[in-house]
């Protein structure tokens, strides 16, 4: 699916076409409906470029220990001991 915003419309808000992407993205994420690499995919940043947009914000994310034992295994599979 292709979600087209005019021209007009992006002048009305006085945004350029990636600070619109950037606010969708950050909209996004901050509901829970994106996680945090598909919305910084979404806007055509790295994560890294996107957390700072979080940072700069206030924004706050949300890391469970769900996600925080999903990581460390990841980080254990690629990093395993000698």
């Amino acid at each position: 699916m292709a979600v087209t915003i005019s021209d007009h419309i992006l002048q009305l808000a006085n945004m350029s076409e990636s600070e619109f992407r950037l606010e969708v993205g950050l909209f996004l994420f901050e509901r829970g409906i994106l996680t945090m690499g598909k919305a910084s995919e979404f806007v055509g940043i790295s994560q890294y470029e996107f957390q700072l947009e979080i940072s700069n914000r206030g924004l706050t994310i949300s890391y469970d220990e769900e996600e925080f034992e999903k990581d460390l295994q990841l980080i254990r599979k690629k990093y395993p001991k000698n």
